[in-house]
């Protein structure tokens, strides 16, 4: 039997949270593309996003020639008129996103990345300092392009920048209003739920419902889960904090099913992420909820 159990904070009276969030390398948020129909919904949401962060954006396509097209020299590369009509189109469509977005008040730029495989391509959106990664959730077939779905899961797992993920268009203008927020509540992800606040703050969230999904694999009384889960928020400054303690049988299911019960705009999740060789075989948390939800996805590195 699922069942649920609710503590509200109205008006908490918090300290300060001593956490400092880390200089970021560039405020810019970085948009993959491979513009398919869900790599637009998240190119739409990013525009918005980084008009109220006054952020900049910069739109990113990969492409695979089966060769290293980038250290041909021009001379040879006239010899491949349909990889130059390929990269003219691409060149065209990321214009137009550019101009959209300036339409709306935001600069962006554009970068073309030749890649090897999907691998590397994954390695680029990882190695360069970004505010944020937004991207579509699922997107384009086509083996020739970087196709969104085939790295969103890279992404999540490895990413030390925060990435929110797009399966369908969001509503415009944009709105988060309220945000289901999981998390075990471990003491290394104070920074991460910090680096959250912030976000919901300058997205005007107005309900934040902070759950822990609890399982036959982790189970704790409830009133043990409430201690926990006030000492946490005790640290940080948000005005309208929801508890809630939600039981089901597997965690990423507890935490779609709450979800959809308060009919959340968004859900959020610290991600410890993972590199080594179990990463090839157990999905996390964050993956299962970019696959198995309709929700957008934020997703934050502890």
């Amino acid at each position: 039997m699922v069942c649920q159990r609710n503590f509200r904070l109205k008006s908490v009276n918090l300290s300060r949270s001593s956490f400092i969030q880390k200089r970021l390398m560039t405020n810019t948020i970085l948009v993959p593309t491979d513009f398919s129909d869900c790599a637009r919904f998240a190119e739409q949401a990013a525009v918005e996003i980084a008009l109220r962060k006054k952020s900049s954006l910069t739109f990113i396509h990969g492409m695979s020639v089966g060769f290293r097209w980038d250290l041909l020299p021009a001379k040879r590369q006239k010899q491949y008129p349909e990889v130059l009509a390929s990269l003219k189109q691409a060149e065209q469509m990321l214009d137009n996103r550019i101009t959209e977005a300036a339409q709306e008040g935001v600069e962006a730029k554009k970068s073309i990345v030749f890649i090897e495989g999907q691998k590397s391509m994954g390695n680029n959106l990882l190695e360069n300092g970004y505010e944020m990664i937004v991207m579509g959730a699922v997107g384009d077939n086509d083996p020739s392009k970087f196709v969104i779905g085939a790295n969103t899961a890279r992404v999540l797992r490895t990413s030390t920048t925060p990435i929110l993920s797009f399966k369908k268009a969001a509503p415009h203008p944009l709105a988060f209003k309220t945000i289901v927020y999981a998390s075990g509540l471990e003491p290394d992800t104070h920074e991460a739920f910090e680096r959250f606040l912030s976000f919901a703050k300058t997205m005007g969230v107005e309900d934040l419902h902070l759950v822990e999904v609890t399982t036959l694999h982790n189970f704790k009384p409830s009133s043990e889960v409430r201690e926990r889960m006030e000492g946490f928020i005790a640290q940080h400054d948000f005005k309208n904090i929801w508890l809630h303690n939600y039981n089901h049988y597997t965690i990423e299911a507890g935490i779609i099913e709450f979800a959809t019960r308060i009919k959340a705009d968004l859900l959020a999740i610290a991600n410890h992420g993972r590199t080594d060789i179990s990463s090839l075989f157990i999905q996390s948390v964050p993956e299962n909820l970019v696959k198995f939800s309709h929700f957008p996805v934020f997703s934050i590195r502890v």
